[in-house]
């Protein structure tokens, strides 16, 4: 992996970071407490160590993304960076979230689990062509 590769992918974790924090915890959290049995208490989630753990988990989405794009669709602007980028979040959050339905009692209805995978292919998709500028300046 390069350094434009690992920068790109540390661009789009903080992207995830920053769109995940306004999205999940600010527009839809009402909605999405409601659709999760397994969301923690808000003061937990300014604990430093949830922190430190939710911005990892970021971080390595966006280096993932940014390795994808970068060694497997050959992305190099936002265009295909946001198209590339919804395409993959919808596989991987398509086969999670029905993962976390059969399996689990995180989410309390199916229209909560579409709710999430909506949001990770926009948020992917904005992600990757984010990382697609990136790779594609000169």
């Amino acid at each position: 992996m390069n350094t434009k590769t690992i920068v790109g992918g540390l661009i789009g974790g903080v992207v995830f970071f920053l769109l995940g924090w306004l999205v999940w915890g600010f527009l839809l959290k009402d909605t999405m407490t409601s659709c999760t049995g397994c969301m923690r208490p808000e003061e937990d989630l300014m604990n430093m160590k949830t922190m430190v753990m939710a911005i990892l988990s970021n971080l390595l989405y966006g280096i993932f993304l940014a390795w994808v794009l970068s060694k497997f669709a050959g992305v190099n602007s936002f265009s295909t960076g946001l198209k590339n980028g919804a395409l993959f979040m919808a596989l991987l959050g398509i086969a999670m979230d029905l993962g976390f339905y059969a399996y689990s009692t995180m989410f309390t209805s199916m229209s909560c689990m579409l709710i999430d995978i909506v949001l990770n292919i926009v948020m992917g998709g904005i992600v990757g062509g984010v990382i697609g500028w990136w790779f594609g300046r000169k």
